[in-house]
């Protein structure tokens, strides 16, 4: 029985870390200075927008097709080119596609962008940091699809320590967002092991400055606590 659980988790993190590394997501963002009311379609996603400003997250498609309507007349449909890991900023000018910008998403394992067209905080001199090298590491953020598929597999784990084996085989060469370490230390039974947890997965996290909203799930006093002091200390 252990030797087939074991397998199965050797065979849901090779699946995952395949896709980590196969399916790195771009971002793609559109600004359409005339007014009007438009549809914009990245392949099948439809975004819509009172600004004038269109934001497609998650684009795995390394070359998309690109649709605008303005009412029932479609004016544009062309296909881009995307970078994994680039946010890739373009404006319709006089019915014609132009690229204004193209930025890197992260730096040092940290979201860097806007919500637009800049770097954000420390990174808005324009300026992308060196990204320091970790030739051990490789920690990506999970994407929706591989987290679905881990999460389907934790959700059957009993016991704390079966969680604590699952979060550790998968997090070895992957990262969680604040909120699906919130939403996977929640199952936890004791507060304790789901602080010693939280604790190893911080150091991992994509989002550190969102880590404080886990202070929550902790039922008792005691360990909130000492989770806010172990966060203090970063």
């Amino acid at each position: 029985m252990k030797k087939t659980i074991f397998l199965g988790l050797a065979m849901l993190f090779a699946t995952l870390s395949f896709a980590q590394n196969n399916r790195r997501s771009a971002e793609v963002f559109l600004q359409i200075a005339n007014p009007g009311k438009y549809s914009v379609y990245l392949d099948d996603e439809l975004v819509a927008s009172s600004n004038g400003r269109f934001r497609f997250y998650d684009v795995y498609n390394s070359a998309p097709t690109l649709s605008i309507i303005q009412g029932n007349t479609a004016i544009l449909k062309q296909q881009i080119r995307v970078i994994p890991e680039q946010r890739l900023i373009l404006s319709l000018d006089d019915g014609r596609l132009i690229t204004l910008k193209q930025l890197n998403i992260y730096g040092n394992r940290q979201y860097m962008l806007d919500d637009f067209d800049g770097y954000a905080g420390d990174y808005n001199s324009g300026v992308v940091p060196p990204v320091v090298s970790q030739p051990d590491i490789n920690y990506r953020l999970l994407s929706g699809e591989a987290f679905q598929e881990f999460y389907a597999s934790y959700k059957k784990c009993s016991f704390d320590s079966e969680r604590v084996r699952l979060i550790s085989a998968v997090s070895k060469k992957a990262s969680f967002s604040s909120s699906q370490c919130k939403l996977i230390l929640k199952t936890f039974t004791f507060d304790q092991e789901r602080l010693k947890t939280a604790q190893n997965l911080y150091k991992t996290v994509v989002d550190p400055q969102n880590y404080f909203t886990l202070a929550e799930i902790f039922e008792f006093p005691y360990y909130k606590d000492e989770f806010l002091k172990y966060l203090e200390k970063q």
